[in-house]
This record gives C-alpha cells, sequence and structure tokens, in this order.
C-alpha cells in the first residue's frame, strides 16, 4: 500500500475512525491481501470488546498467528525508512490493523517521522534516548506530530528551552498523554508547562 493510497491518505487524516479501517480492509481483500484484511478487522473486533471470553481467546490467538506468519512483510516499508536491517527491529506495536506506536530514539524519529507518518498513523512515540535539545528540534516545523496522542520522554532534565519549544509547537492537537523522566524546569515555566499540558507526569 503506497502512501498515494485514497484509503490510506484518508485513513492517516482520520486516525480514530474505524469505519475507513474496515474500508481498507475490503480494499484489501479485493486486492489480494486477505491476511491484512483479516488482521485489521482481528484487531478492531479485541478493541471494541469480544462479545464473550471464548470468542476474545480465537481472536487472540488468530492475531498472533497472524503477525508470526506476516509482521516482517508488513513492517518492512517502515523498517525501510527507519533504515533498520530486516528483522532487527522490534520497536513498534500494531493497533487496530496499522503500526501506531514506537519506540525509539528521538534522533530517529526526528529524521524519520515525517516519512513515517505518511504510511502509518503514528499516535505513541516511546523516545529513548532523548535530550533537552531533540525535544526542541521535534517541535521546530514538525506538523506531522498532531497525530500523536501519547508521548513518552526518557529525558534527564526536560529543560525550560525544551518546555518552551513544546508550550509554542501548535502541532500538539492530539496529545492526551505526557510523560517525561526528569525535570530541571524553572518554577515560572514549570507552572506554564502544567497549565499548556495539565495531563503532563513525571515517571520512570
Amino acid at each position: 500500500m503506497t502512501p498515494e493510497n485514497p484509503f490510506l491518505q484518508a485513513l492517516l487524516a482520520e486516525p480514530e475512525d474505524d469505519t475507513l479501517r474496515l474500508a481498507m480492509a475490503d480494499w484489501l481483500d479485493e486486492n489480494d491481501q486477505p491476511a491484512r484484511a483479516e488482521f485489521i478487522r482481528t484487531q478492531i473486533e479485541l478493541t471494541r470488546g469480544a462479545s464473550d471470553r471464548e470468542r476474545r481467546c480465537a481472536l487472540e490467538l488468530r492475531q498472533r498467528d497472524l503477525l508470526m506468519a506476516h509482521a516482517d512483510e508488513w513492517v518492512a516499508p517502515l523498517a525501510e525508512v527507519l533504515e533498520c536491517p530486516r528483522g532487527q527491529w522490534g520497536g513498534w506495536v500494531f493497533r487496530r490493523g496499522f503500526v501506531e506506536y514506537f519506540h525509539l530514539p528521538a534522533t530517529v524519529i526526528n529524521k524519520h517521522g515525517a516519512k513515517l507518518s505518511r504510511l502509518t498513523p503514528v499516535r505513541e512515540l516511546f523516545l529513548r534516548p532523548c535530550t533537552a535539545g531533540s525535544i526542541v528540534v521535534l517541535c521546530r516545523a514538525r506538523p506531522w506530530v498532531r497525530s500523536v496522542t501519547h508521548l513518552y520522554l526518557d529525558v534527564r532534565g526536560l529543560s525550560d528551552d525544551a518546555a518552551e519549544a513544546m508550550m509554542a509547537c501548535p502541532h500538539w492537537t492530539a496529545l492526551k498523554f505526557l510523560r517525561y523522566t526528569m525535570s530541571t524546569m524553572s518554577d515560572p515555566v514549570k507552572k506554564r508547562f502544567c497549565q499548556r499540558f495539565p495531563f503532563a507526569v513525571i515517571g520512570s
């Protein structure tokens, strides 16, 4: 599936819409990719909540089997963007049929985030290692981060400069969870930061 695919473009614009994902599953069925279509439907049903325990167990087993058989193939375009050798990357999680979670160094997401966002809905980022400087870079002219809902910053110190860059970035429109490991923010900056991101927490 190329970035020019209209179903993919629609999904990237509205990543919360399961109707679009199911429409894409239909398209995949019609274009000789039944396993990927089944995987999307399986994960959506699991997310919505299976009707009974037996059904849920069957779905979970089918999800596992499909991933074991096809994950390398489905992740290959993303691994190529990340310049990662085949079979040597595992910092990803599928959600509702697409890779939405990435565990990567901040420098890597700064370099490749825009390309990734044209291939899959980038919803959750766990950035490790991460520096205050890389956060500043992430926040500068990065409109693709507007799809990110969860951001985990394994940073030794969220500095005033990094905090100011995050507050000034207009693209965190979907962000609803933010966790960072340490802070060196001054009290005035920290106060404004907590007002701008009331959901932010400090944790390991």
